[in-house]
Protein backbone atom coordinates (compact mmCIF):
# COMPACT_ATOMS: atom_id res chain seq x y z
CA UNK A 1 0.00 0.00 0.00
CA UNK A 2 2.98 2.39 0.68
CA UNK A 3 4.42 1.95 -2.72
CA UNK A 4 1.08 2.50 -4.23
CA UNK A 5 1.36 5.76 -2.59
CA UNK A 6 4.83 6.37 -3.36
CA UNK A 7 4.04 5.90 -6.59
CA UNK A 8 1.31 8.03 -7.25
CA UNK A 9 2.88 10.79 -5.89
CA UNK A 10 5.97 10.42 -7.96
CA UNK A 11 4.24 10.08 -11.76
CA UNK A 12 3.55 12.64 -13.74
CA UNK A 13 0.06 13.65 -14.52
CA UNK A 14 -2.01 14.69 -17.39
CA UNK A 15 -5.68 15.24 -17.78
CA UNK A 16 -8.49 14.17 -19.19
CA UNK A 17 -12.46 13.52 -19.38
CA UNK A 18 -14.97 10.78 -20.52
CA UNK A 19 -18.62 10.98 -21.82
CA UNK A 20 -20.76 8.09 -22.56
CA UNK A 21 -23.89 5.97 -23.27
CA UNK A 22 -25.10 2.71 -23.11
CA UNK A 23 -28.47 0.66 -23.23
CA UNK A 24 -28.45 -2.99 -21.94
CA UNK A 25 -31.67 -4.94 -22.92
CA UNK A 26 -33.06 -7.81 -21.17
CA UNK A 27 -33.64 -10.60 -23.76
CA UNK A 28 -34.60 -12.92 -21.47
CA UNK A 29 -33.75 -14.61 -17.83
CA UNK A 30 -30.18 -15.68 -18.94
CA UNK A 31 -29.07 -12.98 -21.45
CA UNK A 32 -28.66 -9.32 -22.10
CA UNK A 33 -27.51 -7.23 -24.63
CA UNK A 34 -25.67 -3.99 -24.48
CA UNK A 35 -24.75 -1.53 -26.82
CA UNK A 36 -22.31 1.55 -25.42
CA UNK A 37 -20.19 4.68 -26.94
CA UNK A 38 -17.61 6.21 -25.21
CA UNK A 39 -15.64 9.57 -25.90
CA UNK A 40 -12.59 10.23 -24.42
CA UNK A 41 -10.59 13.64 -24.34
CA UNK A 42 -7.01 14.23 -23.33
CA UNK A 43 -4.68 17.59 -22.90
CA UNK A 44 -3.15 17.06 -26.07
CA UNK A 45 -2.69 19.25 -28.94
CA UNK A 46 -6.19 18.70 -30.37
CA UNK A 47 -8.32 17.45 -26.61
CA UNK A 48 -9.18 14.17 -28.03
CA UNK A 49 -8.35 11.01 -27.13
CA UNK A 50 -10.38 8.26 -28.36
CA UNK A 51 -13.92 7.15 -29.22
CA UNK A 52 -15.18 3.69 -28.30
CA UNK A 53 -18.19 1.85 -30.05
CA UNK A 54 -19.11 -2.00 -27.96
CA UNK A 55 -21.23 -4.38 -28.68
CA UNK A 56 -21.48 -7.41 -26.47
CA UNK A 57 -23.58 -9.97 -25.01
CA UNK A 58 -24.08 -11.26 -21.36
CA UNK A 59 -24.96 -14.96 -20.15
CA UNK A 60 -25.75 -14.57 -16.54
CA UNK A 61 -26.04 -17.90 -14.05
CA UNK A 62 -26.67 -18.26 -10.40
CA UNK A 63 -29.17 -16.12 -10.43
CA UNK A 64 -27.66 -13.62 -12.17
CA UNK A 65 -24.39 -13.41 -9.45
CA UNK A 66 -22.72 -15.09 -12.55
CA UNK A 67 -21.85 -13.49 -15.80
CA UNK A 68 -19.90 -14.88 -19.10
CA UNK A 69 -19.69 -12.18 -21.75
CA UNK A 70 -18.55 -11.54 -25.27
CA UNK A 71 -17.55 -8.11 -26.61
CA UNK A 72 -16.68 -6.35 -29.49
CA UNK A 73 -15.44 -2.47 -29.73
CA UNK A 74 -14.42 0.07 -32.65
CA UNK A 75 -11.60 2.37 -31.70
CA UNK A 76 -10.88 5.80 -33.02
CA UNK A 77 -8.42 7.04 -31.50
CA UNK A 78 -5.34 9.85 -31.81
CA UNK A 79 -1.98 7.98 -31.58
CA UNK A 80 0.87 8.68 -30.06
CA UNK A 81 2.57 9.84 -33.47
CA UNK A 82 -0.33 12.48 -33.92
CA UNK A 83 -2.31 10.10 -36.52
CA UNK A 84 -6.03 8.89 -36.43
CA UNK A 85 -6.16 5.49 -35.82
CA UNK A 86 -8.73 3.12 -36.31
CA UNK A 87 -8.20 -0.62 -34.05
CA UNK A 88 -10.41 -3.78 -33.90
CA UNK A 89 -10.70 -4.73 -29.92
CA UNK A 90 -12.49 -8.25 -28.55
CA UNK A 91 -12.87 -9.05 -25.36
CA UNK A 92 -14.11 -12.48 -23.05
CA UNK A 93 -15.42 -11.38 -19.55
CA UNK A 94 -16.26 -13.69 -16.70
CA UNK A 95 -17.57 -11.74 -13.67
CA UNK A 96 -19.21 -12.44 -10.06
CA UNK A 97 -20.78 -10.20 -7.21
CA UNK A 98 -22.14 -11.09 -3.96
CA UNK A 99 -24.55 -8.44 -1.97
CA UNK A 100 -24.22 -8.27 1.84
CA UNK A 101 -26.79 -5.67 2.79
CA UNK A 102 -26.05 -2.63 1.69
CA UNK A 103 -22.72 -3.86 0.56
CA UNK A 104 -21.92 -5.33 -3.43
CA UNK A 105 -18.64 -6.80 -4.22
CA UNK A 106 -17.58 -7.57 -7.12
CA UNK A 107 -14.76 -8.94 -9.21
CA UNK A 108 -14.65 -8.84 -13.23
CA UNK A 109 -11.90 -10.22 -15.39
CA UNK A 110 -11.19 -9.89 -19.19
CA UNK A 111 -9.07 -11.27 -21.79
CA UNK A 112 -8.48 -8.67 -24.29
CA UNK A 113 -7.15 -8.91 -27.50
CA UNK A 114 -6.75 -5.26 -29.87
CA UNK A 115 -5.44 -5.03 -33.42
CA UNK A 116 -4.21 -2.25 -34.30
CA UNK A 117 -3.83 -0.80 -37.77
CA UNK A 118 0.20 -1.13 -39.31
CA UNK A 119 -0.84 1.50 -41.92
CA UNK A 120 -0.51 3.98 -39.26
CA UNK A 121 2.21 3.03 -37.17
CA UNK A 122 4.40 -0.34 -36.54
CA UNK A 123 4.01 -2.68 -33.82
CA UNK A 124 5.68 -4.91 -32.44
CA UNK A 125 2.87 -6.98 -30.90
CA UNK A 126 -0.33 -7.08 -33.36
CA UNK A 127 -2.77 -8.49 -31.98
CA UNK A 128 -1.94 -7.21 -28.52
CA UNK A 129 -3.55 -9.10 -25.51
CA UNK A 130 -4.11 -8.00 -22.19
CA UNK A 131 -5.75 -9.70 -19.08
CA UNK A 132 -7.65 -7.28 -16.63
CA UNK A 133 -8.87 -8.13 -13.07
CA UNK A 134 -11.43 -5.56 -12.08
CA UNK A 135 -12.61 -5.56 -8.13
CA UNK A 136 -15.79 -3.28 -7.11
CA UNK A 137 -17.26 -2.41 -3.95
CA UNK A 138 -20.56 -0.48 -4.18
CA UNK A 139 -22.89 0.85 -0.93
CA UNK A 140 -26.63 1.19 -1.55
CA UNK A 141 -27.59 4.15 0.30
CA UNK A 142 -31.16 3.46 2.05
CA UNK A 143 -34.10 5.62 0.75
CA UNK A 144 -31.51 7.58 -1.43
CA UNK A 145 -31.14 7.88 -5.34
CA UNK A 146 -27.51 7.14 -4.81
CA UNK A 147 -24.82 4.86 -4.82
CA UNK A 148 -21.16 5.23 -4.63
CA UNK A 149 -18.44 2.91 -5.54
CA UNK A 150 -14.90 2.54 -5.40
CA UNK A 151 -13.25 -0.09 -7.59
CA UNK A 152 -9.41 -0.84 -8.72
CA UNK A 153 -8.86 -2.10 -12.09
CA UNK A 154 -5.15 -4.87 -12.93
CA UNK A 155 -3.33 -4.95 -16.25
CA UNK A 156 -1.55 -7.51 -17.30
CA UNK A 157 0.59 -7.74 -20.61
CA UNK A 158 -0.12 -11.46 -22.08
CA UNK A 159 1.91 -11.90 -25.20
CA UNK A 160 4.69 -9.13 -24.84
CA UNK A 161 8.36 -11.13 -25.68
CA UNK A 162 9.88 -8.85 -22.96
CA UNK A 163 8.07 -10.57 -20.63
CA UNK A 164 4.43 -9.88 -19.30
CA UNK A 165 3.81 -8.41 -15.88
CA UNK A 166 1.48 -5.88 -14.40
CA UNK A 167 1.40 -2.60 -16.73
CA UNK A 168 -1.34 -0.46 -15.19
CA UNK A 169 -3.64 0.08 -11.86
CA UNK A 170 -6.50 2.19 -12.47
CA UNK A 171 -8.41 3.68 -9.50
CA UNK A 172 -11.52 5.13 -9.72
CA UNK A 173 -14.34 6.02 -7.35
CA UNK A 174 -17.83 7.55 -7.72
CA UNK A 175 -21.32 7.47 -7.46
CA UNK A 176 -24.06 6.31 -9.53
CA UNK A 177 -27.47 8.17 -9.21
CA UNK A 178 -30.94 6.61 -10.25
CA UNK A 179 -33.12 8.82 -12.11
CA UNK A 180 -36.13 6.34 -12.32
CA UNK A 181 -36.87 2.54 -13.27
CA UNK A 182 -34.83 2.80 -16.05
CA UNK A 183 -32.01 5.40 -16.55
CA UNK A 184 -29.26 5.87 -14.34
CA UNK A 185 -26.30 8.37 -14.36
CA UNK A 186 -22.64 7.93 -13.18
CA UNK A 187 -19.93 10.10 -12.10
CA UNK A 188 -16.33 9.60 -11.27
CA UNK A 189 -12.82 10.03 -11.16
CA UNK A 190 -10.23 8.14 -12.51
CA UNK A 191 -6.50 7.29 -12.03
CA UNK A 192 -4.68 5.22 -14.27
CA UNK A 193 -1.06 4.70 -12.73
CA UNK A 194 1.27 3.34 -15.27
CA UNK A 195 3.94 1.05 -14.08
CA UNK A 196 6.47 1.89 -16.76
CA UNK A 197 8.04 5.43 -15.05
CA UNK A 198 8.13 6.67 -19.49
CA UNK A 199 4.62 7.20 -18.86
CA UNK A 200 2.45 9.39 -17.22
CA UNK A 201 -0.40 9.28 -15.15
CA UNK A 202 -4.24 10.16 -16.29
CA UNK A 203 -6.41 11.99 -14.12
CA UNK A 204 -9.81 11.91 -15.73
CA UNK A 205 -13.68 13.16 -14.71
CA UNK A 206 -16.16 11.04 -16.23
CA UNK A 207 -20.27 11.65 -16.67
CA UNK A 208 -22.28 8.85 -18.24
CA UNK A 209 -25.80 8.20 -18.92
CA UNK A 210 -27.46 4.07 -18.78
CA UNK A 211 -30.62 2.90 -19.78
CA UNK A 212 -31.55 -0.39 -19.11
CA UNK A 213 -34.68 -2.40 -20.23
Amino acid sequence: MLLSVSLLAQSPVRYGGSLSGSVEKSLNRFFDLKVEDEVRFLDNSIGFERNITTLGLDYSLLNRKLKIGTYYAFLYLYNNDRLFEARHRYYFNLSYKESIDQWTFSWRGRWQFTHRDENHDEYKINPKQVLKNKFQIEYSILGKPWEPFISCDLYNDLNNPKGNYLTRIRYQGGATWRLNQTDYMDFFARYDHYLDAREPAILSFGLGWRLKL
